[in-house]
């Protein structure tokens, strides 16, 4: 029996309800409350952090000491150095440059010294405070001490003897930016660390520990036969007297845990070759990879998520002994000992047979003094601190480890470390969170990246203005945040439903709930389609 008018009207008005309902309300409720939370992120400026210039400035200021240099001499001189800023493809470097006279109390200090070392010291009394803050000291030919050609000084000055303007700008470039400041080695690091193919890797790169807060350095005395040899090493005198100095120079900015250990009936696995002519043992550098391996198995580990340094002083079994490394080249190591990259080093200590009828296990002593200088070089280099070239005219660190235009050096570099670490994090953590929408991202991850981004752009201010420690410090908060973000374990795909699963799931759900609501919003349309028509037909016969 056909419906009547008004009961077609009922249900078209309500399945057009139901409709309304489930289209405007229920879908994007549904919606809404099935997708997940992600905060914000900068993702603009991490784009921008990706393409900045790093620009660093540094102080230099000229001193004159010579009496007869006049005015006219110094400005001349001040014309010559004017081009020693650099731009490169990644860094911009810009020097800035004071030519002066010696005044009062820097007279008074040149005056009172015999040696170029005192010298040294007593001008960086008058500077202590001044970091990245370079000083050339022109001293007169004729002086109580001889002066070489070029002077590179335990603390931040050069001295020169004074010579023609040219010649004197000429040194003063060559010797500020190839032995203290260092600019090509920071662009060819900076390369390396961003991952670019221009240029070839850098070697000091890739042997230098990652930079962190704190490293755990481990001493290992390793003696295979504890029945002959009672190898006894004073570590804590070697520590105390070698290591502390430089250790107390890092504390601010690194800090550097300190253990040591003695395995016993522990060896080399490789067997070294012999040389019959030399009647001595042997390693190449293709072997040392080999020995390290399985040698590490048995250093223990220790709980602590900074890196480690392993330092071991190895004792060759009696019938391998004595044992060298052998260079590629040929001929033996002088220091008899190898650095493995961003792990430790390994010295090689050759001690005398015991002697017919002597009481075993004989006692024998370490030269920790020779052991310590050996490590101490092998440190330096693991931790960034460049190298000393003989012979070069530049002053030894001696009982400090480290030269005061080292760290600055060493400051310098460990921030573009940091700065290109932590933008390369940043980029790569933008990449997976824009790929890969169904990744919760909370406020704690939103927060780290904001603080990262900040950190990153108030480093890059601090080097602009020279100021080395603050841009440090700034640097290592960069890095810490940005890899706090990226390794955060909430940031993993397999923890929520991808796309295709969700609607895989969702689907055979409402699919059979939409059919019927579908067609009775159809049937509703058609009527409400068909009553329209009728009532411009009674319109039209009106």
């Amino acid at each position: 029996m056909p419906l009547k008018e008004e009961e077609k009207a009922s249900q078209a008005y309500a399945a057009l309800g139901v409709g309304f309902v489930c289209l405007i309300v229920g879908v994007p409720l549904w919606w809404k409350t099935t997708e997940v939370y992600r905060v914000q992120l900068p993702y603009n400026d991490i784009d921008e952090l990706g393409h900045y210039k790093i620009r660093y400035s540094v102080r230099l200021d000229v001193i004159s000491f010579d009496e007869k240099v006049t005015p006219t001499t110094l400005n001349s001189l001040t014309k010559h150095l004017q081009g020693m800023d650099v731009e490169n493809e990644n860094i911009v470097e810009k020097y800035e440059i004071t030519v002066r006279k010696a005044i009062g109390d820097e007279l008074t200090a040149f005056q009172k010294v015999n040696t170029l070392q005192d010298l040294d010291e007593n001008i960086a009394n008058l500077f202590r405070a001044d970091m990245n803050h370079i000083h050339v000291l022109l001293l007169p030919k004729s002086t109580k001490f001889s002066v070489p050609n070029v002077y590179v000084g335990t603390y931040r000055n050069i001295i020169l003897p004074v010579s023609d303007e040219k010649s004197l700008s000429d040194v003063i470039k060559m010797t500020v930016k190839d032995v203290v400041v260092r600019g090509n080695q920071l662009e060819k690091k900076l390369v390396s660390l961003r991952g670019l193919r221009s240029l070839k890797p850098d070697k000091e790169s890739m042997r230098v520990a990652k930079s962190n807060p704190a490293y755990d350095v481990t001493f290992t005395l390793v003696n295979p036969q504890p029945d002959l040899l009672d190898i006894r090493w004073d570590i804590v005198f070697g520590i105390e007297a070698y290591l502390k100095p430089f250790i107390q120079e890092l504390e601010k900015y690194a800090r550097l845990h300190i253990n040591s250990q003695v395995l016993y009936y522990t060896g080399l696995v490789r067997q070294p070759r012999r040389d019959k002519g030399n009647n001595c043992y042997y390693y190449t550098a293709a072997d040392l990879p080999h020995i390290i391996n399985p040698l590490e198995t048995k250093l223990g580990s220790h709980v602590s998520t900074n890196p480690s340094l392993e330092f071991i002083v190895y004792i060759p079994y009696r019938d391998q002994s004595p044992l060298y490394i052998y260079k590629e080249k040929g001929g033996r190591s002088e220091s008899n000992s190898f650095l493995s990259p961003q792990w430790g080093g390994i010295h090689i200590y050759n001690v005398p047979s015991p002697a017919p009828g002597t009481n075993l296990p004989a006692p024998v002593d370490i030269n920790i003094k020779r052991v310590m200088e050996v490590f101490l070089s092998q440190l330096r280099l693991l931790l960034g601190v460049q190298s000393q070239t003989s012979g070069s005219g530049v002053a030894s660190p001696g009982h400090r480890g480290i030269t005061q235009w080292e760290l600055d050096s060493w400051l310098r570099g460990r921030c573009l470390e940091n700065l290109a670490t932590s933008t390369v994090t940043l980029t790569s953590l933008a990449q997976l969170l824009g790929q890969i929408s169904n990744i919760v991202i909370r406020d704690e991850i939103g927060k780290e990246v904001q603080i990262s981004v900040e950190s990153i752009r108030r480093t890059h201010q601090f080097l602009s203005l020279g100021d080395l420690e603050k841009a440090f410090f700034s640097s290592r908060q960069a890095i810490v945040s940005s890899e706090k973000a990226f390794f955060d374990p909430s940031l993993l795909e397999l923890l929520y439903f991808p796309e295709d699963q969700k609607f895989a799931i969702y689907i055979p759900l409402f699919l059979p709930i939409s059919i019927p609501v579908a067609m009775s919003i159809l049937q509703a349309v058609k009527w409400y389609k068909n009553k329209s028509a009728t009532s411009d037909q009674h319109i039209k016969k009106d």
